[in-house]
């Protein structure tokens, strides 16, 4: 079993993949895409709000405003994700939120990344770094059977 750090990491390489799609796509792939983006998002959101970022806190307290701005950041980018699955795809604006949704989600992974994740990795044993990947899929795959049977 990989390590939380690199299993969050593979999972901003998918989403990214996605992105790159969604920001090519006519308007009838829009909808598809989206729902892509909230399959993999939101599961990997609950997972972190969950398992990983209780974690850093306790174990990188320094970076606690950092997980903190990252967790109104998920909530923002959900709220944004419904908002564009409700709309027409080819409505007046929505390229721009989508745009705007993708640029959030970038500068959160960016920050993660580059900042709290190496910190996390440093300061957490291999062992702790194991065991919060198991939990981190386990409560994905949870997310994802409630998302799925809402």
């Amino acid at each position: 079993m990989s390590g939380v750090v690199t299993l969050i990491k593979e999972d901003h390489q998918k989403l990214e993949s996605v992105f790159k799609k969604l920001e090519k796509a006519e308007p009838p792939e829009v909808p598809d895409l989206l729902r892509q983006v909230q399959e993999m998002l939101v599961p990997h959101s609950k997972a972190e709000e969950q398992v990983v970022y209780p974690a850093i806190k306790s174990i990188v307290p320094d970076e606690s405003s950092d997980v903190d701005d990252g967790l109104e950041e998920h909530h923002h980018v959900e709220e944004t994700l419904d908002q564009l699955l409700a709309s027409d795809p080819g409505a007046p604006g929505v390229d721009g939120l989508i745009a705007a949704m993708i640029g959030e989600v970038r500068h959160h992974i960016e920050e993660e990344e580059e900042q709290i994740l190496p910190a996390f990795g440093k300061a957490a044993s291999n062992q702790q770094l194991s065991e919060l990947g198991e939990q981190f899929t386990a409560a994905k795959e949870q997310a994802l059977q409630s998302l799925q049977q809402a």
